[in-house]
């Protein structure tokens, strides 16, 4: 039965609804995809925003830009696959010169600090969220991302250097391993979180005890 969210969203989305269309598409690893899309309009250069996209009737899901080419006005979505779910199943069918029905952009809340370390923790679907804030910091920023990842060798996604983390409970553990070892400055890092509700929540707790400054944002429960 469709809510009447749902309704009020689709009725929004006819009003402010525009229409991209698919370049290319691309596995990376087993659960990652990247998407390449051209747009009818300019994004503003600004990281971590997102599109609404229309993934099945009445459903709507947002995905962060990151990366953004002004040049050619194509944005890249790294969609993750690896759960079940209507917005991977869509992901998984897309093919290039199909059309997606987005509305935004939207989000952009978390924006490079001024910090000298710049911390990122979160699920693969974090991926394109941590991208678009690496491709925005200042050259002399040092930039850690830590990614709980199906392959434990991943050194890097895209242009970004990552530090895979235990994709089961056991992710806590290697991340406070990985943090003792790096001992970031309290008040000099900026730590973002994101992805999972609950990993975000947990996380979050962890590092505020420890007195750090950090920036959370739930994608998916």
């Amino acid at each position: 039965m469709i809510s009447i969210k749902d309704r009020a969203t689709s009725f929004l989305m006819s009003r402010i609804g525009k229409t991209a269309r698919v370049i290319n598409l691309a596995r990376i690893g087993n659960f990652l995809l990247e998407i390449h899309l051209q747009l009818p309009q300019a994004l503003p250069e600004r990281s971590t925003q997102h599109l609404k996209c229309e993934v099945a009737p009445y459903t709507y899901r947002d995905y962060t830009v990151a990366n953004w080419d002004t040049a050619k006005q194509t944005a890249t979505l790294i969609v993750d696959c690896g759960h079940e779910g209507v917005g991977s199943s869509w992901a998984l069918n897309l093919q290039p010169g199909d059309e997606v029905y987005y509305a935004g952009p939207g989000g952009g809340f978390h924006q490079p600090s001024d910090a000298q370390y710049l911390v990122c923790i979160g699920d693969a679907s974090a991926t394109g969220h941590f991208h678009s804030l690496y491709l925005r910091k200042a050259a002399a920023q040092q930039f850690y991302c830590f990614l709980q990842l199906e392959d434990p060798a991943t050194r890097q996604l895209l242009q970004m250097p990552v530090q895979p983390l235990s994709n089961n409970g056991h992710y806590l553990t290697d991340l406070h391993e990985w943090l003792y070892h790096y001992d970031f400055p309290t008040g000099n890092t900026t730590y973002y979180v994101a992805g999972n509700q609950q990993m975000v929540i947990q996380v979050r707790k962890s590092l505020r005890q420890q007195g750090k400054q950090v920036k959370a944002q739930g994608f998916w429960g």
